[in-house]
């Protein structure tokens, strides 16, 4: 308990501005939640649910749960266009115990066909987040803290996050920076902000044949009064379907992965973590779960958005 309270002091205390967004694990397979510059990289309709629960055992831990989906605007009677608009939604709630926020979102993103295999995007999320603090469950060294000072258990904020992504059949690489107004959170302590978060991310795909290829990826991110974070991925793939994989984080974990495809339409992605922190000695893994959903029709190669392995 004391570690989760100092991990809170880190969070809201007079200075906030570690990190404030939520973590994943299959970042790939979830990487519209990352960038909003992906919206409208599909021909179809993309729907993701998912639910993260970390440090299982260690109490008031924290648990994500998310819901997102993003299209392309095709205009009638033009099924092909070289420059497309993608536009999506994403909501996601995430709770540690006093701690907790919810927020919605809408993207839009413009896509700029750069050659014949790969194009460029430009998007953003735009929308509101709703903070809450419980100060009647905290538990402080110093009862004259500024925290406890708080006017108001609930706040919300305007947030805008800005991306950047290529893209094309064999790889990706983009940027986004999340909570990009460093809004100030004037009723709680004397300084706490919902500080800036720049995520990077890049990933290739290597083909050994027509039925197995291997996708190792990275994303960095780094806030203010953090160090650099950084995940390191592989997913060996069968058809670019059934997949299993291993990644690193940091200083905090080893992760294992599986995707699996069912009902032609669904994708069920699972990963587990193994922690390596200190915090393993009060837990030991991390549960991540994730449907897709893409109804998909069969459509003339030639005139469908660039196929990238961030959806395969």
């Amino acid at each position: 308990m004391k570690k989760l309270l100092l991990l809170i002091g880190l969070v809201i205390g007079s200075r906030a501005t570690a990190q404030q967004i939520s973590q994943y694990t299959q970042y790939v397979f979830n990487h519209f939640s990352i960038n909003p510059a992906v919206a409208g990289s599909k021909d179809c309709l993309d729907v993701r649910l998912g639910y993260r629960r970390q440090w299982v055992g260690f109490e008031n831990a924290p648990v994500t749960a998310w819901a997102s989906l993003h299209g392309v605007i095709k205009p009638k009677g033009k099924p092909y266009q070289q420059n497309r608009h993608g536009v999506g939604a994403f909501v996601e709630a995430d709770d540690t115990g006093p701690i907790g926020y919810t927020q919605f979102l809408l993207a839009y993103a413009y896509h700029i066909q750069m050659n014949k295999d790969s194009y460029m995007s430009l998007g953003f999320f735009g929308g509101m987040k709703q903070f809450k603090l419980d100060v009647s469950d905290l538990t402080l060294n110093n009862y004259n803290d500024p925290i406890l000072d708080a006017k108001r258990s609930t706040m919300i904020y305007p947030v805008i996050t800005p991306g950047i992504w290529f893209y094309s059949k064999s790889g990706w690489a983009g940027l986004s920076i999340h909570q990009v107004l460093g809004n100030r959170i004037t009723d709680v302590g004397e300084d706490s902000r919902l500080a800036r978060q720049f995520l990077a991310s890049a990933g290739y795909r290597y083909r050994f044949s027509k039925t197995f290829s291997m996708v190792p990826s990275t994303l960095l991110k780094l806030g203010p009064a953090t160090p650099l974070a950084f995940d390191i991925n592989a997913m060996f793939e069968y058809k670019k379907r059934l997949g299993f994989g291993i990644g690193y984080r940091n200083q905090d974990a080893v992760s294992f992965m599986i995707k699996l495809p069912f009902l032609n339409y669904f994708t069920l992605g699972y990963s587990y973590d193994v922690t390596t922190s200190r915090l393993r000695v009060a837990s030991s893994n991390t549960h991540e779960v994730i449907l897709a959903i893409y109804p998909c029709k069969a459509n003339d190669p030639s005139k469908t958005i660039v196929s990238c392995p961030v959806f395969e």
